[in-house]
């Protein structure tokens, strides 16, 4: 294969800070268009960042028959359309977290992923790279013994503050059924454990009303606090406690077993471990397990998946198995039932009433 060829959709923070540079370090690559909101902001990020085609439209760009591979680095509302018509138009697809603004969107995103033969691959959440490996290693050791016990602990300020004007990130028409570090923290669940079969949840609303950068009232629909239980295959309890409404931040996924346990502090990203009598101590990361987070590999995963067969996570299957628990999470709190998850490719949504735009309180 020559020469890559890749074209932005929102060329952004993160596409600036990671993708944009990650990219430019790989041989054969060329970053060739771009398109954003506005014509005027095309055009600064084409001169920041030598890209010589500048698109008035994010439909203008996927249609491009020069282009092998497209980033759609935009808020969630855009990933579903610009995905499905990039995918169908021959090209490659690497989508920015989260997958989509609900399940059904998902779904539509991964069975087109799989007909048209391409790569298609989301960005991961960045916590536990540092440390997948060896908490993989130490699972395969049996370390742990018997699991018995999984708890996700997510605090945070965000929301805290009644009078903080709406972001996107709490705009449903933006951002869908996507709230605070859920779907982030279930993908992590996922990657260390394997997919959840059930969940049981209670979410609250504590500002139910927040002004957007214009000063007009808007009605808030995604929730401020989370508390979950999922079950990891047909055993392991996962709790989730994800909050942004309260004063004392903490990231913590906490693993017990039969022998030992696990503390993985997010923010420190630091893992500790004990076996049974012992008080917790760092693991040891070995050599060929470290992972360094600030100079990711995964704008070059990705294109090794395009040139080389390379098997990229996560793709369109592993956003889908996350989105279908957050959008269990909302039916589970709206019918005050646990709800059983079967296969996301073939069931349809776990009750089929939520959706991006009609959100359960």
């Amino acid at each position: 294969m020559g020469v890559l060829r890749v074209g932005f959709v929102g060329l952004g923070g993160i596409a600036r800070e990671r993708h944009v540079p990650g990219l430019r370090h790989i041989p054969d690559v060329e970053i060739v268009a771009v398109a954003n909101r506005t014509r005027a902001s095309s055009e600064r990020a084409a001169a920041e960042f030598d890209i010589p085609i500048v698109c008035d439209s994010w439909e203008e760009l996927v249609a491009r028959d020069d282009l092998d591979a497209v980033f759609i680095t935009t808020w969630p509302y855009m990933h579903h359309p610009v995905s499905l018509a990039a995918l169908e138009g021959g090209k490659h697809v690497f989508c920015q977290a989260r997958m989509a603004m609900d399940f059904q969107q998902a779904r539509e995103m991964y069975e087109t992923a799989a007909a048209s033969g391409r790569v298609a691959g989301l960005c991961p959440v960045p916590y536990g790279l540092s440390v997948d490996k060896t908490v993989a290693r130490l699972l395969r050791d049996n370390f742990l013994g018997e699991l018995r016990l999984v708890r996700v602990t997510s605090l945070s300020d965000a929301y805290a503050d009644s009078s903080a004007p709406l972001n996107w990130r709490k705009d449903h028409r933006l951002s869908g059924l996507n709230a605070l570090t859920v779907g982030m923290f279930i993908e992590v669940v996922h990657r260390w454990f394997g997919w959840s079969s059930m969940v049981s949840a209670h979410t609250q609303l504590f500002v139910p009303e927040r002004r957007d950068t214009a000063g007009k009232s808007v009605a808030v629909k995604i929730p401020d606090q989370f508390v979950f239980t999922t079950v990891v295959g047909d055993k392991l309890p996962v709790q989730f406690a994800i909050s942004g409404a309260v004063r004392h931040a903490s990231d913590l996924i906490e693993v017990y077993g039969s022998n030992g346990s696990l503390r993985y502090d997010v923010r420190a990203d630091l893992l500790l471990g004990a076996r049974a009598g012992e008080e917790f101590a760092p693991v040891a990361i070995r050599p060929e397990e470290k992972y360094d987070v600030k100079n990711w590999r995964v704008e070059e995963d990705f294109i090794r998946a395009i040139r080389e067969g390379f098997d990229y996570h996560p793709n369109f299957e592993d956003g889908l198995r996350y989105m279908q628990v957050l959008e269990a999470v909302y039916e589970s709190a709206a019918q005050q039932r646990a709800i059983n998850l079967g296969d996301p490719a073939s069931a349809g949504p776990p009750i089929g009433t939520t959706t991006a735009g009609q959100i359960s309180r």
